[in-house]
């Protein structure tokens, strides 16, 4: 969160390196993956520990699209179990889908197809 998220983070000029998007993109991407599913939203469990920020929840499964990689690959660095990382993803993906799916995911129109042609 230091290092790429807050506002005075770290890394912030390396954020597309380092996760393969822009820095507006993924803020999109989060607020419309919150918003449809509390799962990213931090809060406490059951023992009343504090959770993982839904930031976190979606670095770590941006970080296996980006990097093409498994869940417990990122056990040690990200400090989050391979559970975590799993229902992470499974939800990101989902809601990815759900949310951004019919404007994004879906078959290019004929203006799209003249639009993108008029671009290159």
């Amino acid at each position: 969160m230091a290092d790429y998220i807050a506002p005075d983070a770290l890394f912030a000029d390396h954020f597309r390196q380092h996760f393969r998007l822009r820095k507006t993109v993924f803020d999109h991407l989060y607020h419309g993956v919150r918003s449809y599913d509390d799962y990213f939203i931090l809060k406490k469990d059951t023992v009343g520990t504090i959770g993982f920020f839904g930031y976190q929840k979606c670095t770590a499964a941006l970080r296996m699209l980006a990097y093409g990689t498994t869940a417990d690959s990122w056990d040690e660095y990200l400090q989050m179990s391979y559970s975590t990382h799993g229902d992470a993803m499974v939800r990101f993906a989902t809601v990815v889908v759900e949310v951004f799916g019919p404007r994004y995911l879906r078959e290019p129109t004929m203006a799209d197809t003249e639009r993108l042609l008029a671009i290159s």
